[in-house]
């Protein structure tokens, strides 16, 4: 039986499946293994998926901060090679995985997402795959926020549209 050792509420177990998770999806998206930015790539969406909703904004402001810190790397170095690992998946990926992983936006292989949007979109299929680890009282407490910050989303219901 493996240790259920938890860091910040999370078992090494969840964190396991997270990481299988993101591998799968990123092969999906046919982001290039051999490229430096797939290691980049995956450990962004690592942090995304394993920190804490309510930490989100600081995780996006310090992350190349906290990927080059883990890589010994420099953040334009960061920067750099997931824009080029992204722009190879973006231009090798099935047109329709694409449309399905934005929410049926159109996509073009000429126009690739941003390096975070890119991060956000892996991280929001994997907490689909493997689920929320901190729950829906997490979710209805960030809900609360953005609906004080952002009057216009009052009129959603349900928390998991603002996700």
């Amino acid at each position: 039986m493996q240790e259920t050792y938890t860091e910040q509420g999370l078992s090494c177990e969840w964190k396991q499946m997270a990481g299988g998770a993101i591998n799968a999806v990123m092969r999906v998206l046919r982001v290039p293994t051999a490229l430096l930015g797939y290691r980049y790539i995956f450990y962004a969406a690592y942090l995304f998926v394993t920190g804490d909703p309510r930490e989100r904004q600081s995780i996006q402001r310090t992350l190349y901060t906290r990927i080059g810190t883990a890589m010994d790397t420099t953040r334009p170095m960061i920067a750099r090679s997931m824009q080029y690992a992204i722009a190879q998946a973006w231009r090798t990926a099935d047109p329709e995985v694409l449309r399905a992983y934005t929410g049926g936006r159109q996509v073009s292989p000429k126009d690739p997402p941003g390096n975070l949007e890119f991060v956000s979109m892996i991280a929001e299929r994997v907490r689909l795959i493997v689920g929320d680890p901190y729950g829906e009282a997490c979710r209805t407490e960030v809900h609360a926020r953005l609906k004080t910050r952002f009057p216009w989303l009052n009129g959603l219901t349900n928390p998991t549209l603002v996700w």
